[in-house]
């Protein structure tokens, strides 16, 4: 551990959210963190308490990248975590693909808008079609460079 990290407070300690599963890290905030299949291996997402047009429920920040593990997730936090309450918008903090892969799905299956920046958007928009990265090898290489090793990830971008 380096010395600026010895002086970093953890308030929680080395008590992590299960899957599935929220902790309350301040009124109307919850975390969650839910596992990623390369090196980076989490990803921390926010649920914040919030009213839309007069209706009480939840922003989702973040929303993980789309794979079955991380929907099966969701869906056991809309079960348990959401106090009965909606999703009343999807706020994606940037373009990459673990902070908005899950956006769409989030969005269709509660009737919310997306906020992310145009930029962002536009980005995320160039990268999905293949215009930003149009040689899919490459794109390939860049990925299994950073970690991204799961053979069923690399078929999609084909």
């Amino acid at each position: 551990m380096n010395d600026a990290e010895s002086r970093l407070n953890y308030p929680h300690g080395g008590s992590l959210p299960e899957s599935g599963r929220t902790v309350t890290v301040a009124p109307g905030v919850k975390w969650i963190r839910m596992g990623l299949p390369f090196a980076l291996d989490h990803i921390n997402l926010w649920l914040i308490r919030d009213v839309r047009a007069g209706v009480e429920g939840w922003t989702v920040v973040d929303c993980c990248v789309d794979i079955p593990e991380a929907r099966a997730q969701w869906e056991e936090i809309f079960e348990t975590q959401l106090e009965e309450l909606p999703v009343l918008r999807v706020f994606a903090t940037h373009m990459h693909p673990d902070h908005l892969g899950l956006a769409h799905w989030l969005c269709d299956r509660w009737s919310a808008p997306l906020w992310i920046s145009a930029s962002d958007y536009y980005t995320a928009l160039a990268a999905s079609s293949g215009t930003l990265f149009p040689e899919t090898d490459a794109l390939g290489a860049f990925y299994r460079a950073h970690g991204v090793t799961d053979a069923s990830f690399h078929q999609r971008l084909n």
